[in-house]
């Protein structure tokens, strides 16, 4: 009898054992906590590479099993370490095998986190319109979570991405209000996140520091001085309550001295500056370095230091020769040192996927940073130049001599240009080569292989660098002409429409015309 039950018991067993729900339950539980454990666990290893081959050996373990979540999972981590190395192309393939799979994945937190991810590497491939709907995605599925803190610090990360996104759409001059709606959308999220323990605490408030000091930065672009050092503020305030020591309390005393030095407060920018040479000491930043010489530069001569001035100046043309590659290298930067930090506090067992959303949202707004700050230090160069030029009485004037009997034709034809540009008749609507040439008394041809080879332009790019250096010469000298409209400096310079003097003037400077005359009006405060 009993020999009879225990056989009925083992084959109760096994059948309970081949039923193939039960069997794929059990798969999955495993692949659960083996696979994507040792995966959440890597994200913090440091190693992009060993992440990529862990997630790839284990999407085919997952697809051997037919395990729609664990790929999905499995490509999650393939994305971010895609987009610590660089290889953003590649995330986006990864991505795409992802969008096959959202329907049958009942997990509406991971699915936000997985559309953040793939706009985050579109962002950097530049196309910018697929960030957006990917972003556009994420948020859909983040309006379908319930009220947590996970909802409000994934919908952080969306709109600094949004921010990004701006900052990269409008290049030189990106649409600043958009920017900072998106990070006072930021701003909301943070604030909705409740802060039940100290860590939590910390991390909202790490987090709070950066947005604050975004739209410190973007105030202060935005001529909005006060508001701008009232974000700073915060941010420093934040900084210092919780002693942190990233990058971000650097990068706000960085920030605090330029808005100081424009302001023209050169003791206050000193200061801040000199302490933002001390942190970038714990964190290299060679970047933010090369930003903080420049500035020490430019306070030291206002101040008539010419001692410091120099030494800052020598420190700056060293460190700039160093940093060809200093983009790339600033971007990995952040990535680094975040990993770092985290296994120096020895917090690998933290597995909540939320973390890398922030590590994520850190880059981003780094980057956007970095970036913006980059176009800024051309776009102030560009602009110094142009001003050195404008002073100058002579700046349509240049007339080369060539020595030699036989070129007596071409000096001769080089002076004509030179009376023809101080005469300003090149002003005149529509000035053709053959109108030009006729009054010359030369062949068309010859004039512009003549301008080709000495001015180095076209005849048309010449004409238009002619009248916008009138214009920069008109504005610099004339404070009065700037309240102009673009229209009317348009007509009345000789170029036919709005559109065409804008891209010309682009085009002869290297700057947009905004900005040049918000720095003019800036600079004669």
């Amino acid at each position: 009898m009993i020999k009879n039950f225990y056989l009925l018991f083992l084959f109760i067993f096994a059948i309970s054992c081949s039923d193939p729900a039960k069997k794929q339950k059990l798969a999955e539980e495993n692949f659960q906590k083996k696979k994507i454990a040792k995966l959440d666990y890597l994200e913090f290893s440091g190693n992009p590479e060993l992440i990529i081959t862990t997630a790839q050996e284990s999407k085919q373990l997952a697809k051997k099993i037919n395990y729609s979540y664990g790929i999905f999972k499995c490509n999650m981590s393939l994305i971010f370490a895609y987009n610590a190395i660089g290889k953003y192309k590649e995330a986006t393939l990864v991505g795409k095998e992802n969008d096959a799979l959202v329907n049958k994945i009942e997990a509406n937190y991971i699915v936000c986190l997985n559309y953040t991810n793939v706009a985050s590497a579109y962002s950097y491939l530049g196309l910018l319109d697929e960030a957006e709907n990917y972003l556009n995605k994420a948020l859909i599925y983040n309006q379908k979570l319930k009220d947590s803190n996970d909802k409000y610090y994934s919908l952080g990360t969306i709109y600094s991405g949004f921010a990004f996104v701006e900052t990269m759409k409008g290049e030189s001059s990106p649409n600043l209000n958009n920017v900072q709606k998106s990070y006072l959308k930021q701003l909301w999220a943070l604030q909705q996140v409740k802060a039940n323990d100290r860590k939590t605490e910390q991390k909202k408030s790490a987090q709070l520091a950066f947005v604050y000091l975004n739209l410190g930065i973007t105030s202060d672009e935005l001529k909005n001085p006060l508001d701008a050092a009232n974000y700073f503020y915060k941010a420093l305030d934040i900084c210092k309550r919780y002693q942190f020591t990233n990058n971000t309390p650097l990068l706000v005393h960085t920030s605090m001295a330029n808005l100081l030095l424009d302001q023209k407060k050169y003791d206050s920018c000193r200061l801040y500056a000199q302490k933002a040479i001390i942190l970038e000491k714990t964190s290299p930043f060679p970047e933010v370095r090369r930003d903080l010489f420049q500035i020490l530069y430019k306070s030291s001569l206002a101040k008539n230091n010419q001692q410091d001035a120099e030494k800052y100046t020598n420190l700056y043309m060293k460190l700039n020769d160093s940093l060809t590659n200093a983009e790339k290298r600033a971007i990995n930067t952040p990535v680094k040192l975040i990993v770092e930090k985290k296994e120096k506090e020895k917090n690998n067992t933290v597995k909540n996927v939320i973390i890398i959303s922030a590590i994520i949202s850190f880059v981003l707004l780094l980057c956007g940073w970095l970036f913006w700050r980059r176009k800024n230090r051309k776009l102030q160069e560009s602009y110094e130049k142009l001003i050195e030029k404008s002073k100058s009485d002579n700046q349509n004037t240049e007339t080369v001599i060539i020595n030699g009997v036989q070129n007596d034709s071409v000096n001769l034809l080089l002076e004509k240009l030179s009376k023809f540009e101080k005469s300003k008749n090149y002003i005149q609507h529509q000035i053709k080569l053959t109108d030009l040439a006729s009054e010359l008394g030369i062949q068309p041809e010859y004039l512009a292989e003549t301008i080709q080879k000495y001015k180095k332009k076209t005849f048309s790019d010449y004409i238009s660098s002619l009248k916008i250096n009138h214009v920069v010469h008109l504005l610099y000298s004339a404070p009065n002409s700037r309240v102009y409209r673009e229209d009317y400096l348009a007509k009345s310079n000789g170029f036919s429409s709005k559109a065409e003097f804008i891209h010309a003037f682009k085009k002869t400077t290297g700057i947009p015309f905004s900005y040049f005359i918000k720095k003019l009006e800036r600079d004669s405060q």
